[in-house]
């Protein structure tokens, strides 16, 4: 579900972003201008070696998106055709302060250093906006933006902007935030700010719902309404164009297409890493409740297979 967003189809991306629905992107609406295609299920920034890549139709930003405090930092991309990758689920769950969390990317590895050909990944502790703001002194942080990170050495970076923040349980990501701004790269005590997707269900849910070929990928009703306790996010430049670094930077695991196998059956547990429905072993992903067994076969060319009962 990682997604590069690139000015060509073959060049370099300049951004991050996430399929959420066989045909719709999240990304940041800082990015949007002169890029045009998506890669999908590529491990590398550029070319062709795996994955796919798709033409942008529309590129839709946040009605309420500030430029000047870059607040309600979204965008959604309509593809002109589907993806064949599975998406992500989004969550607009709130995210206590402390929750560890995942930012993915192929930014630079360090403020101002050079940009990572291969994805990567980096852990983040989400932090309340209250600590964030008081950490990032004269600017911005409200209730539209969540902050993570903080630590020397451990953030995201320019490059990665518009790019995934996970929760991730028993091999489950939820995205709950998208790469937006920072002071710097991986400083001591200056965490990385993410647009909070809590905060967007309105804007983005719709596309997630009734797009013409996505099976509905929604999540929980959120438990509380977003506060000053927000989700994590990885640190940026100033002119906010974030990407994950990390000291040990770990490659996150993306894959090529695998040959059409047949329709997932039944397998037994030990092949399904504690999944009970839809399991795609490549990824080490279970799908969402949303995805049933006859959802689950339509992967099967993937390698997906069904866990359930």
């Amino acid at each position: 579900y990682v997604t590069g967003y690139r000015r060509t189809e073959t060049g370099a991306a300049s951004c991050g972003s996430s399929l959420i629905a066989p045909n719709v992107v999240l990304t940041a609406a800082h990015c949007i201008g002169s890029l045009n295609f998506v890669s999908i299920g590529s491990h590398y920034r550029s070319g062709t070696k795996d994955g796919e890549r798709i033409k942008v139709k529309q590129a839709i930003k946040h009605p309420k998106y500030n430029a000047a405090t870059t607040s309600h930092d979204f965008a959604i991309l309509i593809l002109e055709k589907p993806s064949k990758f599975p998406p992500v689920e989004v969550s607009f769950d709130t995210v206590a302060p402390g929750t560890p969390t995942i930012v993915r990317g192929w930014g630079r590895t360090s403020s101002g250093g050079v940009t990572s050909e291969v994805l990567l990944e980096v852990g983040v502790d989400s932090i309340s906006n209250d600590q964030c703001a008081k950490l990032l002194t004269g600017y911005t942080v409200n209730e539209a933006m969540l902050c993570a990170g903080g630590k020397l050495g451990e953030d995201s970076c320019q490059g990665d902007s518009g790019g995934p923040l996970t929760v991730e349980t028993n091999g489950t990501a939820k995205l709950v935030g998208v790469v937006s701004w920072g002071i710097g790269c991986a400083q001591q005590d200056k965490p990385g700010v993410y647009s909070r997707i809590s905060i967007a269900r309105d804007f983005i849910e719709p596309y997630i719902t009734t797009s013409p070929t996505a099976v509905p990928i929604t999540t929980n009703v959120p438990t509380a309404a977003p506060t000053t306790a927000p989700t994590a996010a990885p640190i940026t430049s100033s002119a906010p164009t974030a990407a994950p670094i990390t000291t040990i930077p770990t490659v996150a695991p993306i894959t090529t297409t695998v040959a059409p196998t047949d329709a997932p059956t039944t397998v037994s547990p030990s092949k399904c890493g504690g999944c009970t429905r839809c399991f795609y072993p490549t990824l080490n992903h279970c799908f969402p409740p949303a995805y049933t067994q006859t959802i689950c076969a339509t992967y099967a060319s993937l390698g997906a297979y069904w866990c359930g009962n």
